[in-house]
């Protein structure tokens, strides 16, 4: 098997407790370190000890960290062998392991162009020295030191994001998914090689109780997770979570039915159906089960496929969470109308490797619950929609709109829990401007006033608003 250590401030650090990773097929495939919790508090006090690079620096070498991850070997592996090992040890297609590794190298060459993005304008850029700032404004400074990252293991690109980080400023402790400990030991290491100091970049394998120690210990932490880690941390205003997305996709009478079918297809299927910003629920104003039978028809002729196969667009894993997955599909919906009910499909051979097929459901109400029900593979409730209420909409992390009606689209944005408004476009349409969920530079830095010099004509030396101290 292959040995998988930490990335501790000192190096490669190598544990007595071990934990054995299975691969798609649940054959044993990697022994990962598992870090003790005492271990990671004293590397969590080694990084607040560690200056930041220089800003100015940044740049150059993440775009070098860029080139050694495509190019140079790590962990035995060039590129091409790497993804598809993390495409095997998954069960992800190897298609969707290339475009979430090509995310992570474009972001990496161009990591400053999100924090520039966010940024207030008001603000002046991160790393301007007090006496190249505006003699009274604003800095835009860091809220925190440490930042940590507990990632999950459904897609590499969910790595794209924290690199960012490393842009503001922040010293960072990845805590890798189970799933794939393999894409942020790669992207860890090949910043390191790049010239990020190992005393400010640090992977952490560890148990569930660690990896809370981990949040408790850093200023600012990014978490992955179902709907268990939003009960448990959504009250947390130091905790970003990149939980369910629950997105969803409204077809209108106005438009035509058949680019609703490709938008819920394309929705459907992107990124094997385990992506947040996949298609969940789709909504439509006309004939919903006519709909959902159409959709049935186009997702049914989708393939299994063994996910090293070009053209595999399908998840697979061990034959046994295959059928517990299309037990769940089917006991959820046993008061729906399952339009194409989900299969656990052997690839053949002696390897229990399983692809899960995709389910469509015909919901009565856009106000059933599992409007918003999500399964790691590409499972489409749909259900009738009517203009009057917006309100079910709300709650999704992508709502895409196929509509003429602007008062429809004006009364959508406004939904508070909607991150994402979308019009003619899936719900997995992705661009490097438009931000996943907010910018992480929102929830990473603060606007600090800032004055210096001698105060401009007129300035009043007194508080614009004064306060007592009873006011304090």
């Amino acid at each position: 098997m292959l040995d998988i250590p930490a990335l501790g401030p000192a190096g490669p650090y190598r544990t007595r407790n071990r934990t054995s990773v299975a691969d798609a097929s649940g054959s044993p495939a990697l022994d990962v370190a598992a870090v003790p919790g005492l271990v990671v508090s004293h590397w969590i006090d080694q990084l607040r000890d560690h200056a930041p690079l220089p800003v100015t620096e940044i740049p150059d070498v993440l775009r070098k960290a860029a080139d050694i991850f495509e190019a140079e070997e790590i962990l035995g592996d060039r590129l091409d062998a790497h993804e598809r090992r993390v495409s095997a040890l998954t069960g992800t297609p190897l298609a969707v392991v290339r475009a979430g590794d090509a995310l992570i190298t474009d972001t990496l060459r161009d990591v400053v162009r999100a924090p520039s993005a966010a940024r207030p304008t008001g603000c002046a850029p991160v790393g301007t020295a007090v006496s190249e700032a505006p003699s009274a404004g604003a800095a835009w400074c860091r809220t925190g030191d440490v930042f940590a990252v507990h990632a999950a293991g459904n897609s590499p690109g969910v790595h794209a994001m924290w690199p960012e980080a490393l842009a503001l400023g922040y010293r960072i402790v990845v805590r890798p998914s189970h799933r794939d400990p393999l894409t942020p030991f790669r992207l860890v290491e090949a910043l390191r090689r790049a010239g990020v100091p190992p005393a400010q970049l640090i992977m952490a394998p560890c148990d569930h109780a660690t990896a809370d120690l981990i949040i408790e210990h850093a200023d600012r932490a990014l978490v992955y997770g179902g709907q268990d880690v939003v009960d448990k941390y959504g009250d947390r205003a130091d905790v970003r979570l990149q939980g369910p997305g629950r997105s969803k996709l409204v077809v209108a009478a106005d438009q035509d039915r058949g680019a609703g079918l490709d938008l819920a297809v394309t929705g459907g299927l992107y990124h094997a159906g385990t992506a947040c910003t996949a298609t969940t629920g789709v909504l439509v104003e006309r004939d919903p089960g006519g709909f959902a039978a159409e959709l049935a028809a186009m997702l049914g002729k989708v393939a299994p496929a063994h996910p090293l196969v070009d053209g595999a667009v399908l998840p697979c894993m061990p034959r046994a969470a295959a059928e517990r997955l299309t037990s769940v599909l089917l006991g959820r919906a046993k008061d729906a109308v399952v339009h194409l009910a989900p299969r656990a499909e052997p690839l053949g051979g002696e390897s229990l490797l399983t692809a899960v097929t995709p389910a469509v459901v015909e919901l009565a109400s856009a106000r059933d619950p599992l409007l918003s029900y999500e399964l790691p593979f590409p499972c489409v409730w749909v259900a009738p929609f009517e203009r009057t209420d917006v309100d079910v909409l709300d709650g999704s992390l992508v709502l895409s709109l196929l509509t003429g009606d602007r008062r429809l689209v004006a009364a959508a944005t406004e939904l508070t829990g909607v991150s994402n408004v979308y019009l003619g476009r899936p719900t997995s349409w992705t661009h490097p401007d438009v931000p996943h969920d907010g910018f992480l530079g929102e929830f990473l830095m603060r606007a600090k006033g800032l004055a210096h010099g001698v105060p401009p004509t007129g300035c009043v030396d007194a508080p614009a608003h004064p306060r007592s101290r009873s006011d304090i």
